[in-house]
């Protein structure tokens, strides 16, 4: 029977935490984008089918 090394995460470098919050930082930052340029159309549509 081989061994298998299961990951909890606690094994990550540090360039790697590094890398996945920038590219989280810049998933937000398309997010917030997103929802100040179509956010006001859309509740707009809301309020008018409500």
């Amino acid at each position: 029977m081989e061994d298998v090394k299961v990951s909890n995460g606690a094994d990550y470098q540090p360039e790697q935490k590094h890398s996945e919050e920038e590219r989280f930082d810049k998933f937000m930052n398309v997010m917030v984008q997103i929802v100040e340029k179509y956010g006001q159309s859309v509740l707009q549509e809301l309020d008018y089918v409500a």
